[in-house]
């Protein structure tokens, strides 16, 4: 039974169906796309302006791709209200990286030696608001687990 929200609509993609969704995001932009792990990832601290200049926290999502061998991170943003691509995908490697920290508070930020900057956190289980009324839950579990090895591992070469 693919793991829905008691209170979802029931229209809206189980995590089964929302990470075949992620991966066609990640699939459409990346070359070698299956070479890589794909993680959901969010920076929920964004901040931004609505139309009227009012701060507002606006989060940021991501379908994070990943491989050990070489060791590159490949980040593709999400547009999270349409869940389409929302950006440039940036690939982060040793050639590049200028570099990746584990924060206090549990996210990571990575950065390029030309200025770009990620910040991002992932979690086991994910519920998020593409937007008011929707509720997506998606489940990765087994992922997370990969990921934060690779993490530590990522951010000891760097």
């Amino acid at each position: 039974m693919t793991p829905q929200l008691s209170h979802a609509h029931p229209d809206e993609p189980g995590s089964d169906a929302l990470k075949n969704i992620l991966r066609g995001i990640f699939d459409s932009q990346i070359l070698n796309y299956g070479d890589y792990n794909l993680i959901f990832a969010s920076n929920e601290r964004r901040e931004g302006r609505d139309a009227a200049g009012v701060r507002v926290s606006r989060p940021r999502y991501y379908v994070i791709g990943y491989r050990w061998q070489p060791a590159e991170i490949m980040v593709a943003p999400v547009n999270g209200q349409t869940l389409t691509g929302g950006g440039v995908p940036v690939e982060l490697n040793m050639t590049n990286l200028s570099h990746a920290v584990h924060l206090a508070d549990g996210d990571y930020e990575v950065g390029t030696n030309t200025g770009r900057t990620f910040r991002f956190g992932v979690q086991p289980e994910v519920t998020f608001s593409p937007a008011p009324g929707r509720e997506l839950q998606l489940e990765q579990a087994d992922d997370y687990t990969d990921f934060k090895l690779f993490m530590q591992a990522f951010v000891a070469m760097a």
